[in-house]
């Protein structure tokens, strides 16, 4: 069940908005800007699709798999023909998944690949879903229905839309057969064709560090932030890049406060996590005290938090 991990940790950093044009503006403000705790005061009270599809992801963003799924599982059954409501299904049982039994991660895992082949047939154009559908195929043993050749075909279909996004699908399939020359080149593919290159330069930094290549990635993380006219959160993915590959962290936590004052925050680097990450910066530079600070500022946003209520007890 290896692969369960590795692909649904990669879905997290892929997660991008898929949701449906009737959102609740005041609940997918406060999701955006990261207020957890006054997202799910709100959108508790309520019992139409659409507020329960942003409930399910506001636990998600906090890391809470169970009540993710639960409320998800609820809005696709009010409203089984959105395409978004099975796209986040889809993720809430495949991190529920990465963290499960074997047993029960292998029937979490097929409802997920279940749940992003249904968001695909409602909604063909979804580049969302047929990326994360094909980072599945990509991942899943063929005894569950994985395979490079299914992942390729979603890669022909994402062409007609985003070529960028094809390249990074090929550049996957290229990794997981060790073709990695091939799969370098598609990355940097993909940055030529990207309608947002800084992204694509931090997926290319991402593959250099899995593979140890620390001062390929930091460079790499280098060309994501000189790009012009990127969005505010490729602030907040340049630093997660920098802490997992051990690289300037004063550097990390500077993109980090630059994302926070950006005004521009997004559901997927919702300021409670930014915080997290910020702490944990400082308590890898030894700053106990200002890792204390972040970790409650985070938690201030988000009390059902568990990594960061683990964090705090942990430096205090």
């Amino acid at each position: 069940m290896k692969f369960v991990l590795k692909f649904f940790v990669v879905i997290a950093v892929l997660v991008v908005l898929a949701t449906a044009g009737t959102a609740d503006p005041a609940a997918s403000a406060l999701l955006s800007s990261g207020h957890m705790d006054e997202a799910v005061s709100i959108l508790s009270t309520r019992s139409d699709a659409e507020s329960l599809n942003q409930l399910s992801r506001a636990y998600y963003a906090m890391e809470r798999w169970d009540e993710s799924v639960k409320f998800g599982e609820r809005a696709v059954s009010l409203d089984p023909n959105n395409a978004s409501y099975h796209l986040w299904l889809a993720r809430e049982y495949g991190r529920k998944a990465s963290e499960a039994n074997p047993l029960s991660a292998a029937s979490l895992a097929r409802k997920a690949k279940s749940e992003f082949e249904r968001a695909v047939q409602l909604d063909p154009r979804n580049v969302p879903a047929r990326v994360d559908l094909a980072e599945y195929y990509t991942e899943a043993p063929s005894v569950m229905g994985g395979g490079l050749d299914k992942a390729r075909q979603q890669a022909e279909q994402v062409a007609k839309y985003d070529v960028g996004n094809a390249h990074l699908i090929l550049a996957r399939a290229a990794e997981k057969e060790k073709q990695y020359g091939e799969a370098e080149a598609q990355y940097r593919d993909a940055i030529q064709s990207a309608k947002n290159p800084a992204d694509m330069w931090l997926q290319l930094a991402a593959f250099y560090r899995q593979h140890g290549r620390f001062d390929d990635m930091q460079k790499a993380v280098h060309s994501a932030m000189a790009q012009p006219n990127k969005p505010a959160e490729s602030y907040f993915d340049a630093a997660t890049e920098l802490y997992l590959g051990s690289r300037d962290f004063s550097g990390a936590m500077q993109y980090l406060q630059r994302y926070l004052s950006s005004g521009a925050l997004v559901e997927s680097a919702p300021a409670f996590r930014a915080h997290y990450l910020i702490g944990q910066l400082n308590e890898k530079m030894g700053n106990n005290g200002a890792a204390a600070s972040e970790y409650s500022a985070s938690l201030a946003l988000a009390s059902g938090f568990g990594p960061a209520r683990k964090a705090l007890s942990r430096v205090q």
